[in-house]
């Protein structure tokens, strides 16, 4: 550092980028100043009491939670050393490869980040929710969420993610890897409102513990106002938010990172450029591409005596969701959420006529609020929102609900059904049931990189076109909502852009001291994804069932009754089949042989290349457990209406033991009655999740079946 400089680098924010930039060029000897707004929350500081004067709130006195109204879309994020990890729910996810669209350039894909995602994953000590240490068991709502989908095709979309907490003994306190104390999760459900027990991974015990013991500085009450170019270096000027009156400050560094949260980046940049012209070279996509990462949050409430689901984490169970919409898949997923009591009580306490609530919850709705919890989406908006400045220049935000109506549909439409599965009833919020404007808790995008100042913001390192040191390291250089909580994300490019700004600087071959230590971390979230992304693809088209009845004539003796329940779990896979396969299952009743045996196998309807109309191949097991084999066909042998029905009614079949001799072959004719008949006709129905999708799921089988049976005849 020369004497014309302030420090080697100057860091604006101490969120998941700013944290990541401090520790590291700490680390690699540069001198660093961290400038925060906020302030340094310790251990009992965060707000519990029941109002808003508490610190709640950032317009009030410098509180927690900065909420800001960006016109057509909220926002909400934190205020403090730590950033948005002092509020987050803790989750360190991946997006899944397959869902990320063009717009993901190459170095931030899974395969160029997933070693930097284990680096953060390694950093922030995370692992998934387990057993509350104090009764033994998981907490009630993640024990719930894990039995939503249990014995259905679905049962693997659920799983327990990632999370960035201590857990294990909660009254006894162990130095994490970085030499800071920490203690075993209390499960008190109270992540998202501070963590005042010493449990949460936050960046101010893990990132920025390690920038500060590395000889980062610390500058907290700091509020970045503009930024000026100098040529070689930059000027930073800062107000004092803790008292207006204060004379302003600057500091000057060659290097700057900024990385104050999506929305704070994109307004100070664009001030910047287009009212102080401080900054009149920064690219015209500057605050284009902004998304709320498809967040939708609603309030689930329990009905009848339900479990304490306060207890643990804030989000313990991510559950994957694959839900059609028009005809195309709208992918995001669905998240439990505690509601801390705390919380409850504020809202209890500055909402009207407290007194008729409370008597309406005990006496109509008989509920309690420890058995409201919340439900977070996260899905795939379009990413086209844009950040402006208004006349005060205050950032606003562009935003048409239109263009990302399939999710929102898809996600009021998944409520309903998920109220029926835990037997509650769902609320969105107001902002959305009356004003149709969402509220976003991952803010992303406006600084999206490229090759040059007409196709990006930022260059693949994350410094700006134009100008040599100044770099974006947070959630606006994220070029679209990753489709899952964003922070590892945030964690993997900074990891990555700071390696690449470090050796840029003379340090080549410079790599963050921990590597040695990291060990591949475990990816829940894409087992999850690959089950439901092979679910996919087995229902395209959305799926059908039906029932068939046959049987022997009453008079025959051994007679023979089989009753099949036929499953086709995607009519686009069925039609693309030249077999045409159908599963089958089940029941077959033999005289002497098989008394209501389950019985399964599969249909080859009308297969390619093949004379018979349907070929049948089953299996079961006999009334003393010897496994036997059924195989059948049906076979059209005129297009005469009387041959066709006879031919599509009547199934030959031949029955033996799996081992048999060829004396133990016995033959079968087998055909559907009248009632029958009409009960397989009545039977058809389409799977899909909404009814026009079923109908015309139906209405394609009926139609395949039509026209395949017209023209299959024996010749």
């Amino acid at each position: 550092m020369t004497d014309r400089f302030d420090a080697d680098a100057i860091v604006v924010g101490s969120g998941f980028g700013g944290a990541v930039a401090a520790a590291r060029l700490a680390q690699a000897g540069f001198s660093v100043i961290v400038l925060e707004r906020g302030r340094r929350w310790g251990l009992g500081d965060f707000p519990r009491a029941p109002e808003l004067t508490d610190g709640w709130l950032w317009d009030l006195d410098r509180g927690l939670y900065d909420i800001r109204w960006l016109d057509s879309m909220g926002s909400v994020q934190a205020a403090g050393w730590g950033g948005g990890s002092l509020v987050y729910a803790n989750v360190f996810a991946r997006p899944f490869e397959q869902t990320l669209d063009e717009r993901w350039p190459a170095h931030l894909r899974r395969e160029e980040l997933d070693p930097y995602y284990d680096l953060a994953a390694h950093m922030l000590g995370v692992s998934p929710v387990g057993k509350d240490p104090r009764t033994g068991k998981i907490p009630p709502r993640t024990d719930l969420m894990e039995q939503l989908l249990e014995g259905t095709d679905r049962d693997e979309a659920t799983v327990r993610p990632n999370l960035a907490v201590t857990f294990g003994d909660p009254d006894t306190w162990k130095p994490n890897i970085h030499g800071v104390a920490r203690r075993g999760c209390a499960f008190v459900g109270e992540c998202v409102i501070g963590c005042n027990h010493g449990a949460k991974n936050t960046l101010d015990y893990t990132y920025l513990a390690v920038a500060e013991q590395a000889g980062a500085r610390a500058v907290t009450d700091a509020q970045v106002t503009r930024i000026e170019h100098l040529g070689e270096s930059y000027r930073i000027h800062v107000s004092t938010p803790s008292d207006p009156e204060a004379a302003e400050r600057t500091w000057v560094a060659p290097k700057v990172v900024l990385a104050a949260g999506a929305v704070a980046t994109n307004e100070l940049l664009l001030r910047s450029r287009d009212v102080h012209r401080t900054l009149p070279g920064l690219s015209r996509q500057l605050g284009k591409g902004f998304s709320g990462n498809g967040d939708f949050l609603t309030l689930a409430e329990l009905r009848g005596k339900r479990p304490d689901m306060t207890t643990g984490p804030t989000i313990t169970t991510n559950t994957v969701l694959d839900v059609p919409e028009g005809r195309r898949p709208v992918w995001y997923q669905v998240q439990d959420g505690a509601f801390p009591p705390p919380l409850n009580a504020l809202f209890d306490s500055i909402l009207p006529a407290r007194r008729a609530r409370d008597w309406w919850q005990r006496s109509v709705r008989h509920t309690e609020p420890r058995q409201t919890f919340t439900v977070l989406a996260m899905g795939k908006d379009s990413g086209k929102g844009t950040l402006r400045l208004d006349t005060r220049g205050d950032a606003t935000l562009a935003w048409n609900n239109r263009w990302q109506a399939q999710l929102y549909r898809s996600q009021t439409r998944v409520g309903p059904f998920v109220a029926r599965l835990l037997d509650a009833r769902l609320y969105n919020p107001f902002t959305w049931s009356l004003l149709r404007r969402t509220i976003t808790v991952h803010p992303l995008g406006g600084v999206r990189s490229g090759r040059d100042a007409a196709t990006g913001v930022v260059d693949a390192a994350g410094e700006a076109h134009g100008y040599p040191g100044l770099f974006v390291m947070d959630g606006s250089v994220i070029p679209a909502a990753t489709g899952v909580n964003p922070s590892a994300t945030i964690l993997a490019a900074a990891e990555r852009s700071m390696e690449t700004m470090i050796r840029r600087s003379g340090r080549i071959g410079w790599r963050a001291p921990e590597w040695e230590s990291v060990i591949p971390a475990e990816v829940p979230e894409d087992g999850a994804y690959l089950s439901q992304a092979k679910l996919h693809a087995a229902t395209k088209g959305d799926g059908l069932i039906f029932a068939e009845q046959m049987a022997t004539d009453a008079r025959e003796h051994p007679r023979m009754v089989l009753s099949l329940h036929a499953e086709i779990p995607g009519i686009d896979p069925f039609l693309a089949d030249g077999a045409h396969t159908v599963q089958l299952r089940g029941l077959v009743d033999i005289d002497d042989v098989a008394t209501q045996m389950d019985i399964s196998g599969t249909l080859s309807l009308f297969p390619v290349g093949r004379r018979e109309a349907m070929v049948y191949s089953l299996r079961f097991d006999d009334d003393r457990g010897r496994p036997w084999q059924l195989s059948g066909t049906k076979t059209v042998r005129s297009r005469n209406p009387v041959d066709l029905l006879s031919g599509l009614t009547m199934l030959r079949t031949e029955v033996s033991p799996v081992d048999a001799e060829p004396d133990e072959v016995q033959r079968f004719v087998l055909t559907i009655g009248t009632r029958d008949l009409a009960r397989l006709g009545r039977s058809i129905r389409g799977r899909a999740f909404t009814r026009s999708r079923r109908l015309r799921a139906a209405s394609r089988f009926v139609s395949f079946f039509a026209i395949s049976a017209l023209r299959r005849r024996t010749r």
